[in-house]
């Protein structure tokens, strides 16, 4: 029995051109939208019950992406005989991430989540075993604060950066990455309030000191330019069901190439295999192993795992090329007058902003003592859904959103 981890998993090198099954499902699920119409893409989704400005909570489902996920389950029925290549789209998903921040798709596998791919790369690192200092800040995902103070139980050194009025202070930040450090972690983009991280001063800063460094790029990834190979960031992660689309339950790790030599594999599974052949099933050659196998030396061949979420992958096989069709640069244009509008309204209402003038995210954050108990009933009452936390709320808008909707917040507060 011989298999070949790139036929299993990605097809043949010639499934990294969408043809066949592959470009007949995208070709159905964008039938019926031409992704360079003018923004708002409002009909290129489903209609909403409310005025929906949460997409950094999760991003709402286009209706080719619904589409893209009848198409699989069609194929899951095993009704009728199908060409469906769900191999051939997962590659293309792989090549078109790439494109979309700037790397190449042999750096890039497939993980369950964000959180699941740093995980893996600080046990890839030998963290805490090797011991040194982790270096991260106050605006990096919350989700992972219990991550770095275990591993800070566990003997590491940690140092998290206080956040100054919404940003890191990069010369404070710079003072804390001392030689010894092993790594520094940074959300590229705040989940709390848009700030956004230059990635080549972090990387330039943890070079220096012979660090490495870890992006969560989950918000910047399909919300604004990012050219991640030119930036010098050593590893990310980043999940699909916010800014590229999709859903959740299936992620992206990246690895720069160069740096899979210092890293061991922190788990085992079939998707690393590039070449197998066993020596226990009829008709097998004989052998003094089970089997002999080569492990694949690229981040499929280091993080890759078993089963995947595939219907997440077909969403991302309508998803991903929408937004290169449309353009980051022009979703990031549309959307500035949008904040604008709220930068301006909000904090005259007593709201003020919590989010740095020059972010160029989606993302605004605003004041509000007890919001969960002020505004939040207003906002229901009004049909608006924003994210509401404990004394703040998050404003996110995309490319189904106009001003129009704005407005509707801004009256619900006013």
């Amino acid at each position: 029995m011989k298999l070949s981890r790139r036929e299993y998993l990605l097809g043949s090198a010639a499934a990294l051109l969408p043809v066949g099954a592959t470009v007949a499902a995208a070709a159905e699920a964008s039938a019926d939208f031409d992704p360079s119409s003018p923004l708002p893409h409002r009909q290129a989704f489903f209609p909403f019950r409310e005025t929906y400005l949460n997409s950094a909570s999760q991003h709402p489902l286009s209706r080719g992406a619904r589409r893209a996920a009848d198409a699989y389950f069609d194929y899951k029925t095993f009704a009728e005989h199908s060409d469906y290549d769900i191999r051939g789209i997962r590659a293309q998903v792989l090549a078109n991430f790439a494109r979309l921040i700037g790397v190449s798709a042999d750096e890039l596998g497939f993980v369950p989540s964000t959180t699941a791919g740093e995980n893996l790369l600080v046990r890839a690192l030998g963290i805490p075993e090797s011991g040194g200092r982790i270096v991260t800040d106050a605006l990096h995902f919350f989700g992972s604060f219990p991550l770095y103070a275990e591993l800070a139980k566990q003997g590491m050194d940690v140092v998290t950066v206080r956040q100054r009025d919404g940003r890191i202070d990069m010369d404070e930040f710079a003072e804390a990455v001392t030689p010894g450090t092993r790594l520094v972690s940074v959300s590229s983009m705040s989940t709390f309030n848009g700030f956004e991280h230059d990635l080549a001063l972090v990387s330039e800063i943890a070079h220096r000191r012979g660090a490495l460094v870890y992006a969560d790029i989950i918000h910047s990834a399909g919300s604004v330019p990012l050219d991640l190979g030119a930036s010098g960031v050593d590893f990310a992660a980043c999940a699909s069901y916010k800014w590229l689309m999709a859903d959740l339950g299936l992620a992206f790790v990246y690895v720069r190439k160069p740096r899979l030599g210092e890293l061991r594999r922190p788990w085992y599974g079939y998707n690393q295999v590039a070449h197998m052949q066993s020596h226990v099933l009829p008709g097998d050659p004989p052998g003094d192993t089970v089997a002999d196998y080569e492990l694949a030396d690229d981040t499929m061949g280091y993080f890759g795992m078993g089963t995947m979420a595939n219907v997440v992958a077909a969403k991302l096989g309508h998803s991903l090329p929408y937004l290169l069709a449309v353009g980051i640069d022009r979703i990031t244009a549309y959307r500035r007058p949008l904040l604008s509008r709220l930068r301006e309204a909000l904090p005259e209402l007593g709201y003020p902003c919590l989010t740095p003038a020059e972010s160029r995210g989606p993302i605004l954050a605003f004041a509000a003592p007890d919001a969960r108990q002020t505004i939040a009933p207003r906002l229901r009452a009004a049909g608006v859904t924003v994210t509401v936390l404990e004394h703040h709320f998050r404003v996110a808008p995309s490319v189904f959103n106009d001003l129009d909707d704005v407005e509707r917040l801004i009256d619900a507060l006013g």
